[in-house]
């Protein structure tokens, strides 16, 4: 792979990694409950925006040949 496509990859890796640490606590209601209202938007906005930058990711890798 050419060092830029590894980047991506690693990226990808880190990013999903992430969202899938980041669904979990979130599905999680007892100890996502106790969090500030507030927090809670922010944290799902979060969410919804690294799950699409996964999805970015994700197509960039097939238009590149690169196992997702």
């Amino acid at each position: 792979m050419k060092p830029f496509e590894l980047r991506l990859a690693q990226q990808h890796s880190q990013n999903a990694r992430h969202v899938k640490n980041l669904r979990a606590f979130c599905d999680d209601h007892t100890r996502f409950s106790r969090l500030d209202p507030e927090d809670q938007s922010l944290i799902l906005l979060q969410l919804e925006h690294m799950s699409a930058l996964d999805d970015i990711l994700s197509a960039r890798m097939r238009r590149l040949n690169i196992p997702v």
